[in-house]
């Protein structure tokens, strides 16, 4: 369980990831994963006009707390993670989940 002051961060999160998969195919974005929560909600409000969707990581890349961003063009995102030093993995779907760039040391969310 992730520290409670993310419990607000994670609930929009989940939100917004069931309103996504009603309306659009995940499996067709680049997934962004980030080494803990801060830096995945520091990335998703640098990103907040970059035609991004932020949600909960999914188990399969990690299976605690953490922000997953999803985007078609990998590279804008990339240059803008770059300059702003944030660490990052890049993950696609085919049939199950496969890391194609990166390497991060994702933190625990335990309290």
């Amino acid at each position: 369980m992730a520290q409670l002051k993310y419990l607000p961060a994670g609930i929009r999160l989940h939100i917004k990831e069931i309103f996504y998969k009603l309306n659009d195919n995940l499996d067709e974005y680049y997934y962004f994963h980030f080494e803990d929560i801060p830096t995945g909600l520091k990335a998703e409000k640098l990103l907040k006009n970059e035609n991004i969707k932020s949600i909960p990581v999914p188990n399969e890349i990690f299976k605690e707390c953490g922000v997953a961003i999803l985007v078609k063009d990998k590279n804008r995102i990339k240059s803008i993670l770059d300059k702003n030093n944030i660490k990052y993995e890049i993950w696609i779907k085919e049939k199950k989940f496969k890391k194609i760039e990166g390497n991060i040391e994702p933190k625990s969310c335990q309290l």
